[in-house]
């Protein structure tokens, strides 16, 4: 779950989100703003509002990163290998498809944007 701060507002907010991956080396969580870069949180996110990251009942302060369409591309395929059904049935869910290229999986992702969290401490 993240807490962001309302970009007009200045509302607290708690969105729970989906975890579509890991990049451990790095300490981030990957998520996908599964209906598109116009989801309230996304866009508060990139105003600069993220107060904290829950994962389970811990609480977190966290960096926050943008994934250019390539490396969320890159990141979609993984977990599309690893999770065949599921990823279908996210896509679905989403309202979003591709050619099954990667060229097409990468314009895929401009529209289902993903974003990275590194936490002040690894979980």
């Amino acid at each position: 779950m993240i807490e962001h701060r309302g970009r007009r507002s200045g509302k607290l907010y708690r969105t729970v989100i989906e975890v579509a991956g890991r990049h451990r080396d790095k300490g981030e969580w990957i998520v996908t703003a599964g209906f598109g870069p116009k989801s309230d949180w996304y866009l508060n996110l990139q105003a600069g509002t993220l107060e904290a990251v829950w994962i389970g009942s811990r609480c977190h302060t966290a960096n926050v990163r943008f994934l250019e369409p390539i490396e969320a591309g890159g990141l979609m395929g993984a977990y599309e290998q690893a999770h065949p059904r599921t990823a279908r049935n996210l896509l679905d869910l989403m309202g979003v498809s591709y050619d099954g290229t990667d060229e097409g999986r990468v314009e895929m992702m401009r529209q289902i944007p993903m974003v990275a969290f590194r936490l002040d401490e690894f979980v």
